[in-house]
């Protein structure tokens, strides 16, 4: 796998790549997306609550496909509202770490219930061996 963050781009921010290259045979899991409900289908009301719940889900998903955080090369993150910018950018970064995957932030007029104030869908990919 490769970055690729051309210079002549601005940027990118410490959070992202502007691509990311695979040149061999892959695994690919296409993540939906993803909110912050819990498994017994309560909602938090805070942008903070919300968003660890979204990373909690994510890495579910990616446990049972066998891969990790490490594995997500693009992602798109749905805010409600731009005052939730600073929580939801907080737990974000704590969950990629050092992980710089292609990203895309969106702020919409809402989502498919009217609490959710968070969505993020990815894609994964594993380099196969060989």
């Amino acid at each position: 796998m490769r970055r690729i963050n051309p210079p002549q781009i601005a940027g990118p921010f410490a959070t992202y790549a502007h691509g990311v290259e695979f040149s061999g045979p892959v695994r690919w899991l296409f993540g939906a997306g993803q909110t912050g409900v819990d498994g017994d289908g309560t909602t938090p009301t805070d942008i903070v609550g919300q968003s660890e719940l979204v990373w909690s889900n994510i890495r579910a998903v990616l446990a049972d496909a066998d891969m990790t955080i490490e594995d997500i090369v693009q992602l798109n993150m749905l805010l409600v509202d731009r005052a939730d910018h600073d929580g939801a950018k907080t737990v974000r970064d704590t969950a990629l770490g050092d992980h710089r995957p292609a990203s895309t932030l969106m702020y919409i007029s809402g989502l498919a219930r009217p609490e959710w104030l968070i969505e993020i869908d990815y894609i994964a990919a594993r380099e196969l061996p060989g």
